[in-house]
């Protein structure tokens, strides 16, 4: 009898999972959206532009220009004629004002976008979010893959920054077996208005660690303090991850070379109290020069010493 009422029990859990199964299973009917109009331009902006824009200003805090631009393209199969394209603005700082279309000239593939910029701060990222109107924009546009690519969509951060040089920083002086072989390439020196200066993604890292530095009378650089591994004893400073010469803080550098699998696995430079005939680590920025000379081991290349021309443009 116990038998019985349990089944009767069971019944309708059982139910109510077959029920759930094939709730579970039911395909919902898809529709595609609708398809563009066979006139839609196929306006988008373009994947050139960056996701930060910096804007530059001199030491008394005047802009270059007091506006930044975003390249816009079309279908190139559409572009004999002048369009005038609405602009959707989600979302802009008050300070930043957009254009309320986006104007392409007759036969003109591509056009910018101008968007003015009004009182700032040194070091504030400002936002803007755009869209183009889905009757001027094709979501569903397939780009060739030598073809400019874009969406009808953008996100991007504006930033007004000092720039106190570009340097060229060409790699020499190695002591090694079998020395990399590094590209010359560039680094924006930013003046942060304070008396430090400091050097975006340093050695191309990757990993988001910068060097913050000042420059002492003589032109010496000096390494902030919390930035880096300051080796007081044998006066170097270390381009690790925190004030400690574990190797678990050391930072590979992904320098642009002949060989791409060669990477600096940690690298250090010769301050000025250091006694070694190698030491330098200065920059003249009136003389729009500079050198950093230091010690190098890499992944593919014999270890030694290294040393960095800086030219300032």
């Amino acid at each position: 009898m116990n038998t019985v009422k349990h089944r009767i029990t069971l019944l309708p859990l059982l139910m109510c999972l077959v029920l759930m199964t094939m709730s579970c299973t039911r395909i919902e009917p898809w529709e595609p959206g609708p398809l563009p109009a066979a006139d839609n331009p196929g306006v988008f902006f373009d994947q050139s532009n960056p996701k930060l824009i910096e804007m530059g200003a001199n030491a008394q805090g005047e802009l270059s220009q007091n506006y930044f631009t975003i390249t816009v393209g079309r279908d190139p199969f559409k572009a004999s004629s002048a369009l005038s394209v609405p602009v959707q603005v989600h979302y802009a700082d008050p300070n930043l004002t957009v254009a309320r279309t986006i104007e392409f000239p007759a036969g003109e593939i591509f056009t910018e976008l101008e968007v003015s910029v009004g009182q700032y701060e040194f070091g504030v990222q400002y936002n803007v979010s755009m869209e183009i109107d889905e009757k001027y924009s094709n979501p569903y546009k397939v780009f060739a893959e030598n073809e400019s690519k874009g969406s009808s969509r953008i996100d991007l951060k504006m930033e007004v920054v000092c720039l106190a040089g570009i340097g060229t920083f060409t790699a020499t002086d190695f002591s090694g077996s079998t020395p990399p072989q590094f590209y010359p390439f560039e680094h924006k020196i930013y003046d942060n208005q304070d008396g430090t200066y400091t050097i975006k993604n340093f050695l191309f890292n990757n990993a988001g660690y910068d060097f913050r530095f000042s420059i002492d009378a003589d032109n010496n650089f000096r390494p902030a303090e919390d930035c880096g591994y300051h080796s007081l004893g044998d006066d170097r400073w270390y381009f690790y991850a925190a004030n400690s010469d574990a190797s678990a803080n050391r930072i590979p550098c992904y320098i642009p070379g002949a060989n791409p699998n060669d990477n600096v696995t940690y690298i250090y430079f010769y301050t000025a109290e250091n006694t070694s005939k190698y030491t330098d680590f200065w920059l003249d920025l009136e003389g729009k020069r500079g050198r950093m000379m230091g010690y190098s081991r890499y992944s593919v290349s014999s270890s030694g010493r290294i040393a960095f021309n800086i030219v300032l443009k």
